[in-house]
C-alpha cells in the first residue's frame, strides 16, 4: 500500500525519532515514599555467569532494564560467588570505584524479591508514582505470558496479550522513561528501557500477519519503529514483512534499506576495541558483530531483488 511506502520513507529520514513524544506523558507524577538501599544513583550488575543464567539472570536483567527506578544505571555483572543461589544481584553506588568499595549483594532475585528489590530501589524525589508502577509491572508481567504465547504459536492469545499490556503499561514507561531521562541527563539511553514495548509491537506485528491481520501489524510495525526511535533493524524488518505481505514493492525496499543502515551501525559498533571488558562481553560483542554482517549480506541480496521488480515494472 501507499502507507507502507510512506512510513518507510519516513523512516528513512530518520522522522519516526519526532513521532515518539505523541506517545510520551509528559507531566510526572509524585511517588509514594519507599526505602533506599544506597543514597544517589546506583549500578546494579546482574551476575551473568553460567550457573546465573541457569536460574533466569537474564530474566532478572531484563525486567530491572524495564523496571528499575530512574538513577539506577542496570548492566551485566561478572561471578560474585553467589554459585547456587542466583540470579544475584550486585547494588553499586554509582562513580565510585567497584574495586574499593564493599557493594550490597542480593540473591535470588526473582518473582517476588525482585518486585521488593525494585520497591527498595525506587526514590520518592524521582521517580513515577506508586499507581503508575504497579501498572507498568502489571503490563510487563502481561507482555511475558503473551511473548510464552507467541513462542508457543498461539498467535491468537498472544495478540490480545499484547493489546492488554500495551494498553495498561505504555503510559507508565514512558513516564518512567521521561523520569530517567531526567536524571540520567544527555547521555542516556532512551530506548533500552523500552526495549519490552518494542520486542511487544514486533512479535505482535508477526502474530497479526500470521492470522492475516494485515492492517493490525502495520500498526504494530509503525509502532515498534516509533519506540524504538527508528534504530531497531528488526521492527524495520517487521515493517518491511508487512509490506511485503501488502505487495508493497517499494515500501519494502525502503524499509529494508532502512534495516540494512542500523545494522551497519550495530557492525561498526561492536567492531570497537573493548578495554577492560572481560573475555564473555567480548564473546557476545563478536557474536553481535557476526550476526549484523550475516543479515546484512542476506538483505543485499533482497535489496537487488526488489529493484529488478521494481525496474520490471516500470
Amino acid at each position: 500500500s501507499a502507507y507502507c511506502a510512506a512510513a518507510a520513507a519516513l523512516l528513512l529520514y530518520s522522522v519516526a525519532g519526532l513521532l515518539v513524544n505523541a506517545f510520551v506523558v509528559t507531566t510526572i507524577p509524585s511517588a509514594s515514599s519507599s526505602s533506599h538501599i544506597v543514597l544517589n544513583a546506583k549500578v546494579i550488575r546482574v551476575c551473568q555467569s553460567p550457573g546465573c543464567r541457569d536460574d533466569g539472570a537474564q530474566s532478572t536483567l531484563d525486567s530491572l532494564t524495564a523496571l528499575a527506578a530512574p538513577g539506577c544505571q542496570v548492566m551485566k555483572g561478572g561471578c560474585v560467588s553467589g554459585c547456587g543461589s542466583g540470579p544475584v544481584v550486585e547494588i553499586l553506588p554509582d562513580g565510585e570505584d567497584v574495586m574499593t568499595i564493599s557493594s550490597i549483594k542480593r540473591k535470588k532475585v526473582k518473582g517476588d524479591a525482585l518486585i521488593s528489590l525494585l520497591d527498595e530501589l525506587s526514590d520518592e524525589e524521582t521517580d513515577i508514582s506508586s499507581s503508575m508502577r504497579q501498572r507498568l509491572i502489571m503490563g510487563y508481567e502481561h507482555a511475558l505470558e503473551a511473548k510464552a504465547a507467541y513462542e508457543a504459536k498461539d498467535y491468537q492469545a498472544a495478540i490480545q496479550l499484547y493489546e492488554d499490556a500495551i494498553q495498561i503499561a505504555r503510559n507508565p514507561a514512558m513516564a518512567l522513561e521521561e523520569a530517567r531521562a531526567s536524571v540520567g541527563g544527555d547521555n542516556y539511553d532512551s530506548v533500552k528501557g523500552v526495549n519490552w514495548l518494542v520486542d511487544s509491537f514486533r512479535n505482535s506485528c508477526r502474530a497479526r500477519l500470521a492470522m492475516k491481520d494485515i492492517d493490525g501489524a502495520r500498526r504494530d510495525a509503525f509502532a515498534a519503529t516509533v519506540f524504538s526511535q527508528n534504530t531497531d533493524a528488526d521492527a524495520l524488518m517487521c515493517l518491511a514483512e508487512v509490506c511485503q505481505a501488502s505487495k508493497d514493492t517499494m515500501g519494502e525496499l525502503q524499509a529494508t534499506k532502512a534495516a540494512i543502515a542500523q545494522y551497519q551501525r550495530l557492525e561498526d559498533e561492536y567492531s570497537k576495541p573493548m578495554p577492560g571488558k572481560d573475555a564473555v562481553a567480548r564473546a557476545e560483542a563478536a557474536k553481535i558483530k557476526s550476526n549484523a554482517s550475516t543479515v546484512k549480506r542476506e538483505l543485499g541480496f533482497r535489496i537487488v531483488k526488489l529493484e529488478r521488480e521494481l525496474k520490471a515494472s516500470s
